[in-house]
C-alpha cells in the first residue's frame, strides 16, 4: 500500500503554502502528493437558499461548480509542473468536511492538509476564521480519523 499526504484544493482558495507544505511532508514521509480538488455538493440548505433566490437550475450551478474546481486543480497542477513536484489528482464531491472524513478514514493517507482561508471572498464554503477551528475540532476531526490533519494558511 503506498502511503500518500493529500493537498486538498478549494476554488477560490489560495493553493501554493498548502501545496508545498504537502510536498515537504510527502517527501519526509515518503508518500506520493495527492491533490484533491473538492466540488462542492448542492445539499438541502445550498438548494433551498438557491430557490429562495431563483438563481438558476441546480444542474446548471453544480456543473458550474464541477468546471470551476477542474479549471482550478489544472492550476495547482500546472503550479506543481512548473515546481517540479511531482503529484496524483483526485476530485471529491462534497465539502470540505466530507473530504477530510473521506481522506481521514483511508489507511494509506499520513497527512490531510487543509487551505485555511485567509480572505472575506476565500469563504464561500468555509466559515469565519476566528471560528474555523473551533469547527474543525468539533465538527470534522472525529476519533475515526487515521491520520492527522493540517490546516494551512492559505496566503
Amino acid at each position: 500500500m503506498d502511503k500518500k499526504v493529500v493537498v486538498l484544493i478549494r476554488a477560490g482558495v489560495p493553493y501554493k503554502n498548502t501545496v508545498m507544505y504537502g510536498k515537504q511532508r510527502a517527501r519526509e514521509a515518503g508518500a506520493k502528493l495527492v491533490l484533491a480538488s473538492v466540488v462542492p455538493a448542492l445539499g438541502v440548505e445550498r438548494r433551498t437558499a438557491l430557490a429562495s433566490f431563483e438563481v438558476a437550475p441546480y444542474e446548471t450551478i453544480s456543473r458550474r461548480n464541477e468546471e470551476e474546481a477542474a479549471a482550478y486543480l489544472d492550476r495547482a497542477v500546472q503550479f506543481c509542473l512548473d515546481n517540479g513536484i511531482t503529484t496524483e489528482t483526485q476530485t471529491v464531491s462534497g465539502g470540505m468536511d466530507t473530504a477530510i472524513r473521506q481522506f481521514g478514514r483511508d489507511a494509506s493517507v499520513k497527512l490531510v492538509v487543509v487551505p485555511t482561508p485567509t480572505k472575506k471572498e476565500h469563504h464561500s464554503e468555509f466559515f469565519d476564521v476566528l471560528d474555523s477551528f473551533k469547527h474543525f475540532t468539533q465538527d470534522v476531526l472525529e476519533p475515526k480519523l487515521c491520520c492527522p490533519v493540517v490546516s494551512v494558511v492559505a496566503a
